[in-house]
């Protein structure tokens, strides 16, 4: 990855149709009475989990319910570090993934992005060892996203801003490539999500968010967000529930957008820019590592409110949260570190 709410504020969003440059003016959203404070949110270190290497960046984090696993993109030291859930222990360590970077998985396999090599490693989980190596499509990959509806596998590439889809099984097939926007990019694309309701793909590139049809993989919207120049968006989270996509920025701020129609529909103050967002669905929060500030954002989902930044440590910007376990993975980047921390509630 490259890391008060304001409610009656007209903003005019561009939405750009697939070949059709004519912008759509979202509608101000409508005034609400003012709201009571939000829950209170307290956070309690559970586990320390040491990690090997020397640590200092780590990309992404990403649980795996599924099989009571954690991933973690340990970029400098070249690997992907697995730990088991059940016991919060390093279970292995992938080793010779260089500069790893974003990853996805589906029952069998776990895809890692290797930056500076342009491939993707696919890790066989029956015995957790490279059974096969991707290339990427273009320069620097770094988003990945998994499309059961589809069996692909989908990954960005930052430095050459395109798309590869490829066959989520062997011999992993490339299918599609494609081009995304702006062309030129200033920074490219970052980090997104993938709904399995409507088998879409929102990715960030540069201050804008592409609405990609993953079956078809292409580009079915262009929503241009209201954020100063320089500012970049960045991860991504889909409220299901309250049909509104999440966006962390690089600036102190994140969006809730309608990602039909592109309406702003709450905007955030944060402690500093974001790079990995997280969310607790059961409860309606979000959680964002904010670098800058060294902390982990909280956001209420219901009140669209900051209602917590949990001071983490310095450059820490990574985690991910186990559904159903009260508990987020935050990788503490100086410390070379996994803090398995239990998130309360009042």
């Amino acid at each position: 990855m490259k890391p008060q709410l304001l409610v009656g504020v007209a903003i005019a969003t561009a939405v750009l149709a697939a070949g059709c440059a004519t912008p759509v003016t979202s509608p101000a959203p409508a005034a609400t009475p003012a709201q009571a404070p939000g829950p209170h949110v307290t956070l309690t270190t559970e586990k320390t989990i040491s990690l090997p290497g020397v640590g200092g960046h780590g990309d992404v984090v990403v649980t795996d319910p599924g099989a009571h696993s954690v991933y973690i993109a340990q970029s400098p030291d070249n690997n992907l570090v697995i730990l088991d859930t059940a016991t919060n222990t390093v279970r292995t360590v992938v080793t010779g993934i260089p500069s790893a970077n974003g990853i996805a998985f589906d029952d069998s396999y776990v895809f890692v992005a290797e930056a500076p090599a342009n491939a993707v490693a696919v890790i066989t989980k029956s015995t957790w060892q490279v059974v096969a190596t991707v290339p990427s499509g273009g320069k620097t990959p770094d988003a990945l996203y998994a499309d059961p509806a589809d069996g692909a596998i989908i990954v960005a590439n930052d430095d050459s801003n395109n798309m590869e889809e490829f066959a989520a099984s062997a011999p992993f097939a490339v299918r599609k490539t494609l081009a995304l926007r702006p062309s030129p990019a200033k920074t490219g694309p970052d980090l997104g999500t993938y709904s399995v309701t409507d088998d879409r793909i929102y990715q960030s590139d540069d201050n804008d968010v592409l609405v990609i049809d993953a079956k078809t993989l292409s580009i079915q919207r262009v929503l241009a967000l209201p954020i100063a120049d320089g500012t970049a968006a960045k991860d991504m989270y889909y409220d299901q529930a309250r049909h509104l996509l999440w966006i962390a920025t690089s600036g102190p701020q994140a969006l809730a957008l309608d990602p039909t129609t592109g309406a702003v529909v709450a905007t955030v103050k944060t402690a500093s820019g974001a790079d990995q967002v997280a969310a607790d669905r059961e409860r309606g929060l979000l959680f964002l590592g904010e670098g800058k500030a060294g902390v982990l954002g909280v956001i209420d989902l219901a009140s669209h409110r900051d209602i917590g930044d949990i001071k983490i440590e310095p450059d820490f910007h990574t985690q991910d949260y186990l559904p159903s376990s009260n508990l987020v993975y935050a990788y503490l980047n100086t410390s070379n570190t996994i803090a398995v921390d239990k998130i309360s509630v009042q």
